[in-house]
């Protein structure tokens, strides 16, 4: 199976939606051709050699304002009429996180990929929408507190090695919201005191 993965990060290195697409490629195995591609500075002509003759793609990218970000869906939009040639009978599958505690806030950019491959001639593999982002780089595979996503991530290479479709998944961290709340705003407080920030009361009303 020819497979491509697609950082739609903004970053053109180390990015999140780059650790996900290791961890996908590192499940799917062997026994694949693999293409990596990223989005960053590129041109609408990269995206499509990228997925030239593959019979899947993957598109991880982070939310931005509940959508695509604004670089990645320019680049969606100037190959919506041509890359079904270069992708004829490849199912596409979109992996989308954020920094918010609901991973249902991912839905509306599922839904607008979806729409993207209504109109671009391309089949739907599967969505996953990832919530509380912003602990996926410091947890290892597998392991509390994002095993959520760990796990739809593995289904998804199972799904993606099968050639499957699958309904979409929103795994959700393995903490309580305001544990993830009060770890958010602690690391927010600890970032602004080392750039020198200080941080004022609200003023009694």
């Amino acid at each position: 199976m020819r497979i491509c993965l697609i950082d739609g990060s903004p970053k053109s290195s180390g990015s999140t939606s780059g650790r996900l697409l290791s961890h996908l490629e590192g499940k799917l195995g062997a026994g694949h051709v693999y293409t990596r591609t990223t989005t960053a500075n590129a041109l609408p002509q990269d995206l499509i050699e990228g997925i030239r003759g593959c019979d899947a793609a993957v598109l991880a990218f982070p939310l931005y304002v509940d959508g695509i970000p604004s670089h990645l869906l320019r680049l969606l939009l100037s190959v919506e009429k041509s890359i079904s040639v270069a992708a004829a009978g490849m199912k596409l599958y979109v992996v989308v996180n954020n920094g918010y505690y609901d991973a249902r806030q991912n839905q509306p950019a599922l839904d607008m990929m979806r729409v993207f491959c209504e109109k671009a001639g391309l089949a739907w593999g599967q969505g996953i929408g990832i919530g509380g982002g912003g602990m996926i780089a410091a947890t290892p595979p597998g392991s509390f507190p994002m095993a959520n996503m760990w796990r739809a991530l593995d289904a998804l290479a199972a799904h993606i090695a099968a050639g499957q479709s699958a309904h979409d998944a929103l795994p959700v961290p393995n903490v309580p919201r305001f544990l993830y709340l009060t770890l958010a705003n602690t690391g927010w407080k600890t970032m602004a005191k080392k750039n020198g920030i200080r941080i004022s009361k609200q003023p009694d009303r």
